[in-house]
């Protein structure tokens, strides 16, 4: 194929590497900027010459003298992990000298004897776009946890996120970046109302929607427009079009030869997006394989290759995860959720919010300031905070009595849970402004994660012309109008799904290289050299079981192997289960491959809990009789379970 955008294509490491000494123990005092080439050979990297991988192979041009691995260092602002700036080449076509990417690497280091180390695991939040180094801080404690400290847990600020450089360059600082966001929040949701009158007539609220709509559409468009015209002014447009998937599998690999563990073969936990990143790797590099688990599996095919699809098919299992909040909230009572009352059905809950919805349509409720915020409840705050609550289960106490406050008048605890707490820390400030010296997003005790990051990214990875009509050069309303309005009708939570995938269509940055496959053995997808585990929930709000079965019968029985738990939320750390954690622990430690369909349940009372007696974990009936091994694990099954981090 021919090579085509500002980035070029794939170099290899040299075979001179000199391999890291395996016990990692010993952590550099200095800080080195190690220059690497890496290979990148993809069965079917689009724009770029076509490489065949050999197995084992280390990407060539690298100076041997500066191959010894990654230097690591004590992190400045947490001082028990690790961390390293680590330097890949901006093109792995034709890499260029003075061309190159600086990687934020972040590490929480092993603890367990020397003689049950087992490498490094590296881990995605997710995204595309989430933040690695400040996702570890708040979570790579407890993954360690769960595998009992027998893993160098590593994760690391992918191309066009927080501390790698060089930064997209759209915006100057990331509070000119988050202003233009929240503008185009403000503007709310394109509203379908879940409850209208019994007749024909529309109702109030209806009717308010319907009115607004045209000027949502108009104006979201713009807003769009307004984002990809800053990058076009503003922009990096080298790192622009070097920030999708399967640049990041290069680098990953880079990684891997860098940390001198190519002859094991790649360790990893992807959750959400990070399927797709190691779905890709796994496609890719089949040979560097030694323990991938995908958990919250997204369709890596509608992915890159039609995004329309790609956006209805996610949500195919939105509305069992409301459903299973409705019924679970009716089930647990006054006493354990807000919405509930005596004898009130889940049916009866559910009127309960799409009534209060039809309201603040018609009427938008002034909230005074809580301390966080203030301004107006909306109906689309409400879906908002219905989307965000899906995602994992701990939130639902919290999201019923947020909705119980605005069902009485108290539109406050709503506002807030859809805020934007970190305003305050977000205020213009000079960029290097951190320990590190370099672009951080914002502070690490929040959350990071850049919708223009995302933006790139997905976007990059995306074939465009499927989000256009057909024939068509441009961008065409009232096209992406009925596929939104079509999956509102699908899923309660449609319209904020809509909201993001209508950026595509306006993205116009060329990505030099992407993988769109093959994806199945039928295309031609090599077999791997162990076993892929693909997890799912039977119930999740962005990443359908229909995903994962799919994504794992592409790969097929010899490469890979589904898992399947009984639960609600995105991703298995959001409605626990020993079981899943020891399905996992056998895979990572043993290499036990579990059988295809292996099916756990989360275990019971997590779901509106009594707070009374929360805190001991005298909800979960069994807590009492488990290992004091077992009580560990569980324990950091759930901090992950509350962490504020949700997976992408």
């Amino acid at each position: 194929m021919d090579s085509k955008g500002d980035i070029e294509n794939v170099n290899l490491l040299s075979n001179s590497l000199v391999k890291r000494n395996k016990t990692r123990w010993a952590i550099g005092a200095t800080l080195v900027f190690l220059l690497l080439q890496c290979v990148v050979s993809g069965p079917q990297l689009l724009l770029s010459p076509l490489f065949t991988p050999t197995s084992q192979a280390p990407p060539v041009g690298m100076d041997s003298d500066l191959a010894s691995g990654i230097s690591w260092f004590a992190c400045p602002d947490v001082t028990e992990f690790d961390c390293a700036f680590f330097s890949v080449p901006l093109s792995y076509a034709t890499p260029v000298p003075d061309e190159r990417v600086s990687l934020a690497l972040r590490r929480y280091p092993a603890t367990a004897p020397k003689d049950q180390y087992l490498g490094t695991l590296f881990t995605n939040p997710g995204g595309p776009g989430g933040s690695g180094t400040a996702y570890l801080v708040e979570r790579g404690p407890a993954l360690s946890k769960i595998l009992s400290g027998r893993y160098d847990i590593l994760s690391w600020d992918p191309r066009g996120v927080n501390m790698t450089t060089p930064p997209l360059g759209c915006y100057t600082t990331d509070f000119a970046e988050f202003l233009q966001e929240f503008k185009q929040t403000q503007l709310g949701l394109p509203m379908s109302p879940h409850y209208t009158l019994a007749n024909d007539t529309l109702s109030p609220g209806a009717a308010a929607a319907q009115a607004g709509a045209d000027e949502w559409y108009l104006r979201t468009d713009a807003y769009y427009q307004a984002t990809v015209s800053s990058c076009a002014k503003n922009g990096n447009s080298k790192i622009l079009s070097a920030v999708s998937t399967a640049h990041v599998v290069q680098d990953i690999r880079s990684m891997l030869f860098a940390l001198g563990e190519e002859d094991v073969g790649l360790n990893y936990w992807g959750f959400s997006y990070g399927t797709i990143l190691g779905a890709t790797f796994s496609a890719m590099f089949p040979e560097l394989l030694h323990r991938v688990l995908l958990d919250g599996v997204s369709d890596s095919v509608t992915y890159t290759r039609d995004m329309y699809t790609w956006g209805k098919s996610g949500m195919n299992d939105t509305h069992l995860v409301w459903e299973g909040f409705l019924k679970e909230c009716a089930a647990a009572g006054p006493t354990r959720c807000a919405l509930a009352g005596e004898g009130r059905s889940a049916e009866d809950i559910e009127t309960l919010v799409w009534e209060l919805e039809e309201r603040l349509l018609a009427h938008p409720m002034p909230v005074a300031y809580t301390g966080l915020n203030s301004g107006i409840l909306t109906a689309s705050d409400v879906r908002l905070a219905i989307f965000a609550a899906l995602y994992k289960p701990f939130a639902w106490p919290s999201l019923a009595k947020a909705l119980a406050a605005a069902i009485s008048g108290d539109g406050g605890p709503l506002i807030d849970m859809n805020g934007f707490q970190s305003l305050d820390e977000r205020r213009d400030r000079d960029p290097l402004d951190n320990v590190f010296h370099r672009y951080m997003a914002r502070p690490l005790s929040k959350p990071v994660g850049s919708p223009l990051s995302t933006e790139a990214i997905m976007c990059s990875d995306t074939l465009r012309s499927a989000l256009l009509p057909p024939g068509a050069t441009e961008p065409n309303q009232t096209y992406f109008r009925q596929w939104a309005e079509e999956l509102a009708l699908q899923s309660p939570t449609g319209e904020n799904w809509a909201r993001w995938i209508g950026r595509c269509r306006w993205w116009n940055v060329t990505a030099a290289e992407v993988y769109r496959g093959p994806w199945t053995k039928e295309e031609g997808l090599r077999k791997t050299k162990f076993p892929v585990v693909f997890f799912s929930m039977d119930a999740d709000p962005v990443t359908p079981l229909s995903a994962a079965t799919s994504m794992a019968s592409g790969f097929g029985k010899d490469s890979a192997t589904l898992v399947i738990n009984r639960g609600y939320g995105h991703c298995s750390i959001a409605h626990p289960s020993m079981c899943v954690a020891k399905t996992m622990r056998a895979y990572f430690f043993d290499g036990v491959v579990p059988e295809w369909g292996t099916t756990c349940t989360s275990d019971p009372g997590q779901l509106f809990p009594d707070s009374s007696v929360l805190s001991q974990g005298e909800h979960v009936p069994h807590v009492a009789s488990m290992t004091a091994e077992d009580v560990e694990i569980w324990e950091a099954l759930q901090t992950l379970a509350s962490s504020e981090h949700n997976m992408w």
